[in-house]
């Protein structure tokens, strides 16, 4: 919020600062209506001026005295809720701000087809800039528009989000000295403009980049940014490495294909990891994939997809069959995600588990997978499951989403309740696939099963259809953060 305001005037609030609203007309104004009856008028309308165009449009419907308020509104939000023919989203928005009284526009938001309205873009920016915007969010629906490096020359800028807009990086600028949040999605991304902003964005805090079709490396270097704290990588189809030094790093999150992924110093405040690799056609990259284990020592909360235990399970390895050696002294909860898995079975996540000495909460994504449980599981891997005498006695919640009630399901289940002596809370949802029923007939086995595997007596064991999670218990992290 910029610190420097308008008085409001005379004009658009007629009482004076001594007025109280309870003295006001009843006609107009009556204390059954306003909850706040002592507050000020002018400070009613100031409150007005910071919500969104529309509900404040909305407010100025409250009383005569406040009809003029909408002209001091501090956030010209346009998305969805305006969505309407392009020409008239254009006058509704040119008229708010040929109208526009304040000195201050905090945020400017625009999600439309910019198609033919290029001119008057540029006009409403020029006006927020003047006017100390802070925030400025354009996603438009086609490609092609260009913002010029002069347009953002914005040294008041403190939230970034461009979606199919191309833009320029000046020379040399001063007008990222304050930006602290950059979302670029949609657009055709080059390591020379990603290094850019990373050189004059020197109080950059999170970068999140999303469908950037045109890059194939990237360089995160944010050694002198000391608040550079979340990097959030989605679905980069040309993407081929990633080679990050940032030492303040706490949040990571990647999801794509498996690829190099380079951390040139230990990153000690790292405390969040998520990666979601998409399944490839090619083999499995075991190595890329532990290799990554080295920089993951710290964190606390950790989400995958299930690729990251296949790559971490017991195999032949020069002659011998062994794992390798990893250890996550520190993490408390872990959400394994199962889409894309190639092989993953309950032997492979159990021994994971083993790794995890400190984990009190586990999620498990079952949704539409089916465990790999063929000859080898049956002759290998299941006896060593049955004599396996590890405990988890740190675990209290378990929460098995999507979980089918499936035989190998059921193993993992009877393993993970059997070696937890102080769990607390079993969460069940169904599958997201309506069509998956649980056949209601066994549901009474279900739970003697159930009953008879559990080490905790006390433990509490709850159902939940897909649709109606009213268990409370949910992720740290969304499964997907980007649409």
């Amino acid at each position: 919020m910029a610190k420097h305001t308008r008085s409001v005037s005379s004009e658009t609030c007629p009482p004076s600062k001594k007025t109280k609203l309870s003295s006001l007309p009843s006609s107009s104004y009556t204390e059954r209506d306003n909850p706040v009856p002592n507050l000020l008028p002018d400070v009613i309308q100031h409150v007005f001026t910071f919500l969104p165009i529309k509900e404040a449009i909305g407010a100025c419907t409250v009383s005569t005295w406040f009809k003029r308020s909408w002209t001091h509104n501090r956030k010209l939000m346009f998305a969805h809720e305006f969505h309407r023919s392009t020409q008239n989203l254009i006058a509704l928005v040119d008229h708010i701000f040929n109208s526009h009284e304040g000195s201050v526009i905090q945020c400017f938001q625009l999600h439309m087809s910019q198609i033919g309205s290029e001119e008057m873009i540029e006009k409403w920016l020029k006006i927020c800039i003047q006017k100390g915007v802070q925030e400025l969010d354009f996603n438009f629906f086609q490609r092609g528009y260009f913002l010029v490096p002069e347009l953002l020359e914005i040294p008041t800028l403190k939230i970034l989000k461009l979606s199919n807009v191309q833009f320029g990086v000046p020379p040399v600028t001063n007008g990222w000295q304050n930006l602290h949040t950059v979302i670029l999605r949609e657009m055709e991304l080059h390591e020379e403009q990603l290094e850019s902003v990373m050189l004059y964005g020197k109080m950059i805090e999170c970068l999140d980049l999303g469908s950037c079709r045109e890059i194939r490396r990237m360089s995160i270097f944010a050694s002198e940014h000391k608040k550079f704290r979340t990097l959030k990588i989605t679905t980069c189809p040309n993407l081929e490495k990633i080679e990050i030094d940032a030492p303040t790093l706490r949040n990571i999150h990647y999801c794509g294909f498996v690829i190099k992924l380079e951390f040139t110093q230990v990153v000690p405040s790292l405390s969040e990891a998520k990666f979601i690799f998409f399944r490839s056609r090619n083999y499995l990259q075991i190595p890329i994939l532990q290799n990554l284990v080295n920089h993951l020592h710290n964190v606390r909360v950790l989400t995958t997809s299930a690729q990251f235990q296949e790559a971490l399970s017991n195999r032949f390895r020069d002659g011998v069959f062994q794992g390798p050696q990893f250890y996550f002294s520190n993490i408390k909860e872990l959400h394994i995600v199962m889409d894309g898995a190639n092989f993953c079975n309950p032997y492979d996540i159990i021994v994971f588990l083993k790794n995890c000495p400190s984990l009190q909460t586990l999620f498990i994504d079952l949704n539409d997978y089916h465990f790999e449980c063929g000859t080898y599981w049956e002759m290998h891997q299941k006896p060593i499951l049955e004599a396996f005498n590890h405990h988890f006695d740190g675990l209290r919640v378990i929460k098995l989403i999507g979980f089918k009630f499936l035989e190998s399901e059921l193993q993992l289940l009877e393993i993970l309740l059997k070696r937890s002596r102080f769990l607390e809370t079993l969460i069940f949802t169904t599958p997201k696939n309506a069509r998956i029923k649980i056949y209601e007939p066994l549901v009474p086995k279900y739970k003697d099963l159930i009953q008879s595997w559990k080490a905790s007596p006390s433990a509490k064991v709850g159902l939940f259809e897909h649709s109606n999670d009213k268990s409370g218990i949910y992720p740290s992290h969304q499964k997907h953060w980007y649409y």
